[in-house]
């Protein structure tokens, strides 16, 4: 069984229906706080009853008024014949048929035997909201029908019923209310979809019998251990190794039956060394260990595929243990279907994703834009390309592209100092790394426009601002030529480098006192007066070569024993001013502001 697709039309953030379509494999929604994520996997929960209004004002314009009342879902299922009688309990089958069909029950039950015997796939389309419920089904060759159990109509149907599991089915066509049967099948459904969170607490003590089928909740957790170690050793050893590897202080698990009660411990150490005193129940350790041995519990034991969601793993784990589950969730239990949320970006690089669907909450409402397989691999190549990774653009809301090394260390913080409403949400990234904007024949144009498809070709690359360069040596002209004709995609410092912009004695003598060259203020100022031929007043600091200055600056100072050096000593002497003397950037806090439109 998998999830083909979720629909989702006003609830809680989503105003207008949503839809989300899932593949096989790993599927991952990211977005911001309160985007949407968890409501996505509440959908899964399919409870009929689930009912909570989307409330803002676009459907409350006016204090004081209604919401539309009912919230509506479609959760569309793909599974197989065999899956679906295990589901539904394998005695009786009752399977919706196209009303076509009652004309001629040989035919009928000919078509439905054949359809059970090929163990057909069946499509399954269950629309709930307010209490009521839909169900559609469809299969390859045979139409399985419609039925709509709300309105109490009797519906065409095949009933196929089992003395015992192995035996042919005896096949009766006639019409039958369907809402129990529809309930019942979704009933089967909650059954293999599993839901992880950091606040869902596992079983840790209990009495039970059965069978080693894990129930949703995970409640019988402690009975599944110790049914598993019981039956398949060789499971459960394997089930403890995978547990160490995420978890190394975790040797072992088990559930001993201690009064009649099965209750989960771990292992500092193998049985072999009989330490069983050294054992910790599970009930004093964290939510995170409960969570993942009851995810690899399901991934290795169970025998048809399940839905697994797992609700922000990285609140629940350590970023290397989270890289650990999902590397073997996506080996041992490569079967399953896997739906997560997470706002880390080690969940996009730690297995290969199917899907991925970016929540877009625009402070009102959310929208779902999904980046497909195809796309999501050419988008990764296109970065691999530039060198830059897809954890650098995760959950930002714009890139600004710079130019080099030291811009890319340095802009960060004077964001946060020039732009702070949008600087922890700006990713600064350099373009090319190989001096792509010197090269001989090549247009910065071209290289802009380069840029500019990438941030609009999917939804996990976010906006360009522009591409932030040093001035050079062009001429004023030449750089509002170079900007029109980008679009505006590429823009220049006023100052011909950014290193124009921390030339300061007190910065300078702070530096170079940090970095063991003891000065003073006077002996640096000097130092700059005799490079510039006059005071830094004086100076037109635009056409100034700021890295030469400094790097005479440093050499005769320090009698050539410390060297400037660019990615070192400009973000030095950029924080001190940030610290000291805002006022010095002044002039570089406007032009960021102005870039941003803040």
């Amino acid at each position: 069984m998998r999830i083909d697709s979720v629909a989702i039309d006003n609830y809680k953030v989503f105003l207008d229906r949503q839809s989300i379509d899932f593949s096989p494999g790993f599927n991952l929604l990211v977005g911001s706080n309160n985007s949407g994520k968890t409501t996505v996997l509440d959908v899964l929960d399919l409870n009929v009853g689930l009912n909570d209004p989307h409330r803002s004002v676009k459907t409350i314009p006016l204090y004081g008024g209604a919401t539309a009342p009912m919230s509506r879902f479609e959760v569309s299922i793909r599974t197989r014949y065999e899956e679906l009688r295990q589901l539904v309990g394998w005695n009786q089958v009752h399977l919706p048929i196209a009303d076509d069909l009652m004309r001629d029950a040989k035919e009928a039950e000919a078509q439905v035997r054949a359809f059970a015997a090929a163990n057909r796939e069946i499509a399954i389309r269950t629309e709930f909201g307010h209490g009521s419920l839909k169900l559609h089904m469809t299969a390859n060759e045979v139409v399985v029908g419609t039925s709509d159990p709300s309105d109490g109509t009797a519906r065409a149907a095949a009933v196929l019923t089992y003395a015992v599991p192995s035996a042919e089915p005896s096949v009766t066509i006639h019409r039958i209310a369907l809402h129990q049967v529809a309930q019942n099948y979704l009933n089967g459904y909650q059954r293999r979809i599993y839901r992880f969170n950091a606040q869902r607490k596992p079983g840790t003590d209990m009495a039970d019998q059965g069978d080693g089928v894990l129930d949703r909740e995970a409640l019988r957790l402690p009975f599944c251990i110790n049914h598993l170690a019981s039956n398949d050793s060789h499971a459960h050893k394997t089930l403890c190794e995978l547990i160490n590897r995420i978890f190394p202080s975790v040797k072992w698990i088990e559930a001993p039956p201690t009064g009649g009660v099965f209750r989960l411990r771990c292992l500092p150490c193998e049985p072999s060394a009989r330490r069983d005193d050294l054992a910790i129940p599970i009930a004093k350790m964290g939510t995170g260990l409960g969570n993942v041995i009851a995810m690899l519990y399901v991934a290795l034991t169970a025998r048809e595929p399940q839905v697994i969601a797992i609700d922000e793993p990285n609140a629940f784990l350590h970023p290397r243990a989270l890289r650990e589950l999902l590397s073997i969730l996506e080996s041992v239990g490569s079967q399953h279907q896997y739906i997560m949320t997470a706002h880390s970006p080690d969940v996009i690089t730690a297995v290969n994703l199917s899907s991925i669907v970016l929540l877009d909450f625009d402070g009102t409402c959310t929208t779902a834009k999904r980046v497909n397989e195809i796309d999501l691999f050419a988008l990764r190549g296109h970065l691999a390309d530039l060198g830059i990774r897809i954890t650098d653009l995760h959950s930002r809301d714009r890139v600004l592209w710079v130019e080099g090394q030291t811009e890319e260390l340095l802009m960060p913080d004077l964001l946060r100092h020039a732009c702070p409403e949008i600087a922890a949400s700006t990713a600064v990234l350099r373009v090319e790394r190989t001096g792509t904007f010197s090269r001989k024949g090549v247009k910065p144009s071209e290289v802009a426009d380069l840029y500019t498809r990438l941030s609009t070709s999917s939804a996990l690359v976010p906006p360009m601002v522009c591409i932030l360069l040093d001035a050079e040596d062009r001429s004023q002209a030449e750089r509002e030529r170079i900007t029109a004709e980008s679009s505006g995609s590429l823009r220049f410092l006023p100052r011909r480098m950014l290193e124009c912009y921390v030339l300061d004695a007190e910065a300078i003598t702070a530096q170079l006192n940090a970095l063991g060259c003891i000065t003073s203020i006077d002996l640096v100022d000097k130092a700059l007066t005799a490079t510039l031929g006059g005071d830094l007043t004086s100076a037109d600091l635009a056409d100034l070569h700021g890295a030469n200055v400094l790097k005479h600056v440093f050499a005769t100072l320090s009698e050539s024993t410390i060297v400037f050096q660019k990615t070192r000593d400009v973000p030095s002497l950029a924080a001190w001013l940030v610290r000291h003397k805002p006022e010095h950037l002044g002039e570089l806090r406007q032009f960021l502001r102005e870039v941003f439109s803040v």
